[in-house]
């Protein structure tokens, strides 16, 4: 039963918008494990601070998805994706942070997918809205980041 803070929506879209947020979820949570191995295997200092600073806003956003999913009265998934273990079966890091930044570059397109759902109004808007911006940012600075320090400049 929808929070009735939250707008309605109509049952096929409701259900595509919960299949989405907790495809998302899912997906940050696998970014988690991803970026928590990944921080370990890398040398640079510079490089594993800025992994775990990913990794913990990546926890933040799984938390606040599964707050606002819980929010909106629907059932947030268990799982955690499948991308961590794409990652760990790359065997150089510099390969292993390129698919990184393509797997953020996909979370965008779902927010893209997920906002088109979503009401005009209300948590979910500016939640997705928010991190739709956070994505962008993430997938142009982050390559950009990680290519400078892999550099050592």
């Amino acid at each position: 039963m929808p929070n009735r803070a939250t707008p309605h929506y109509s049952r096929g879209v409701e259900k595509k918008l919960e299949h989405l947020l907790n495809l998302l979820l899912e997906s940050e949570r696998a970014g988690v494990v991803a970026l928590d191995a990944l921080a370990k295997q890398v040398e640079q200092d510079e490089l594993r601070q800025f992994l775990t600073g990913a990794r913990n806003e990546e926890q933040r956003t799984a938390d606040q998805l599964e707050g606002l999913i819980r929010g909106a009265g629907w059932q947030p998934s268990p799982r955690t994706g499948p991308f961590a273990a794409k990652v760990a079966a790359v065997n150089r890091i510099r390969d292993k942070l390129d698919l990184m930044y393509r797997g953020q570059e996909w979370v965008a397109r779902k927010v893209e997918e997920a906002l088109a759902l979503a009401s005009k109004r209300g948590p979910i808007r500016e939640f997705l809205e928010s991190m739709a911006k956070r994505h962008r940012a993430e997938v142009e600075w982050g390559r950009a980041e990680v290519i400078r320090l892999l550099n050592g400049s």
